[in-house]
């Protein structure tokens, strides 16, 4: 999606095991930008095809930035994450801080998974190996939503079926590269970039500890969205379009 090209660039970086259709609420939610817009597919999930390359969130960082640079022609932009896509853009930080004009994390943590986490992890990724795909998306998804009501069983079939969309093989892909993650709190900490962080009050995933531990290596104060979950962009995409418009805003000033 382009708009006016000559501001800075937007990157999402999607949760897993989502695809980019991730952001369609959040897209349609925002006010008109200054610069291009850009949502891709993690390896092996949606439209992306696996590497020949292990599992790594670095290989995925230093792609993002080399098609976020040759899409746009911009060597900066602003980088918003949500749980997987956060540890991407940390990622990014880490590898190209030069390409970081902002940076906002939805839903996600900035320290390694502990052993019992990344063995849950590696565990899932031999199950699903060679499978038709994830073996229960519709549990999987009641763990993503967070919202209550009404409006919760829409969600979750919507979270549960792109779930199912997805090989086996790429849901093992993203689990190992997400088990082998680093601590990167203090790479939060050396930026100097307009930033966020957002948390859903009922993410029992990423949760407001971590949220809160993010925050203050960044300087900046959490958000904590009332009434949602870790797919806080899906459940209340209105809310964070407006975190997103003004980062945007607060780096097109800073640059």
């Amino acid at each position: 999606m382009s708009l006016v090209p000559d501001g800075t660039p937007l990157v999402l970086l999607n949760a897993f095991p989502v695809d980019r259709s991730q952001w369609d609420p959040l897209l349609e939610a925002l006010p008109e930008l200054p610069g291009d817009i850009i949502t891709f597919d993690v390896p092996g999930i949606g439209d992306m095809p696996l590497p020949d390359e292990e599992p790594s969130l670095e290989l995925i960082a230093d792609a993002a930035v080399l098609a976020m640079r040759e899409v746009t022609g911009h060597d900066t932009a602003v980088w918003i994450g949500c749980s997987m896509g956060g540890y991407i853009a940390m990622a990014v930080a880490e590898r190209h801080g030069g390409a970081v004009a902002g940076i906002g994390l939805l839903g996600t943590k900035a320290e390694a998974d502990t052993e019992e986490a990344r063995d849950a992890r590696l565990a899932l990724a031999e199950q699903v190996d060679g499978a038709a795909g994830h073996p229960d998306p519709r549990g999987a998804a009641e763990g993503l939503v967070g919202t209550q009501g009404e409006a919760r069983e829409a969600l979750v079939e919507r979270v549960a079926a792109n779930i199912a969309r997805h090989g086996g093989d790429g849901i093992a892909w993203g689990q190992r590269a997400m088990a082998a993650r680093p601590d990167r709190t203090e790479v939060l900490a050396a930026l100097d970039v307009p930033a966020f962080v957002a948390v859903g009050e009922h993410d029992a995933i990423a949760g407001q500890p971590a949220a809160r531990a993010m925050a203050a290596a960044l300087g900046v104060e959490p958000v904590v969205l009332e009434g949602v979950g870790h797919l806080c962009a899906v459940e209340a995409p209105e809310r964070v379009a407006a975190l997103v418009a003004d980062l945007i805003a607060r780096a097109e000033t800073a640059s």
